[in-house]
């Protein structure tokens, strides 16, 4: 079975908490450490009795034999570069960013001692925070496992164990490939969100009061924080913007077609938009 001495989390709020909660619920460390800057964070890990919650990055990954860092994307470089120095050797660290080939880079800052391997849940949520977590989070849910060109197969299959042990179903590939994909299924449907909600919020017909469901499902991971997806589009700002320009071409022809009149192109597109949105419910069958 699957079992290490110490796993530490820095950045402890849904995903690094849900880590927590689902190692714990399935006995795969002995001990389990953490960090947060949010003092009431720290505050909720300790009253479980059971999460040594640290101020200090330094201290919380002291003797961990797995590091997980789960902070915004645009943090990363710099927490990689205050815990390099306290890091076991021997050590496997990885992420649950969602931007794989810029995190990458940044953990070169990491000693030759420790392992870096990417990683990224597909198991996030509009809510954040601690209080949030669940232990049944990556259940059934796919998870990226993103090697460097150097990374030893052994370290790859512990990775790929442990998240399979936490219920998540793995998938290996590079992290260049793994930018592009969810750019295409996360990144992108984010970016779209959001700014249809902000254009039918600026309709002179908007009435909140009268808003359904329809609305809600559209649009409802614009909730997600800003401060966290700031970093990922950015740092995936090639492919975003790729598919930002797609949205662009489909939206500008289902307009014209509307403008025209031209109930044959309109079906079209809408018979498309079906068998698409038809076909993510199949996937899952």
């Amino acid at each position: 079975m699957l079992h290490f001495k110490r796993i530490s989390v820095v950045g402890a709020g849904l995903i690094g908490g849900s880590i927590l909660l689902a190692a714990k619920k399935r006995n795969i460390s002995a001990e389990f450490s953490c960090w947060s800057h949010s003092a009431s964070t720290l505050s909720f890990w300790s009253n479980l009795g059971w999460v040594n919650a640290h101020t200090s990055l330094k201290d919380s990954v002291k003797d961990a034999d797995l590091v997980i860092i789960a902070t915004p994307v645009d943090k990363m470089g710099e927490t990689f570069v205050t815990i390099a120095p306290f890091l076991k050797p021997g050590c496997l660290i990885s992420d649950v960013g969602s931007i794989k080939a810029a995190v990458l880079k940044a953990a070169t800052v990491l000693p030759p001692s420790v392992g870096f391997i990417g990683s990224h849940p597909m198991a996030g949520s509009e809510k954040a925070g601690a209080k949030n977590a669940r232990a049944d989070l990556f259940e059934n849910r796919f998870c990226f496992i993103t090697p460097g060109p150097r990374d030893q197969a052994e370290s790859v299959q512990k990775l790929e164990q442990f998240w399979q042990s936490l219920g998540s179903k793995t998938f290996i590939c590079s992290a260049e490939k793994h930018d592009e994909i969810v750019a295409a299924i996360s990144h992108t449907p984010h970016a779209s969100a959001a700014a249809l909600i902000l254009a039918v919020k600026n309709l002179p017909g908007f009435k909140q009061a009268a808003v359904g469901a329809g609305l809600k499902d559209s649009t409802r991971i614009a909730a997600g924080e800003e401060n966290l997806w700031v970093g990922i589009l950015l740092a995936n700002a090639t492919h975003v913007t790729q598919g930002l320009k797609e949205v662009e071409r489909i939206t500008a022809e289902l307009r014209m077609a509307i403008e025209r009149g031209d109930a044959a192109a309109l079906s079209k597109i809408l018979e498309a938009a079906r068998i698409a949105r038809q076909s993510l419910d199949q996937t899952h069958e």
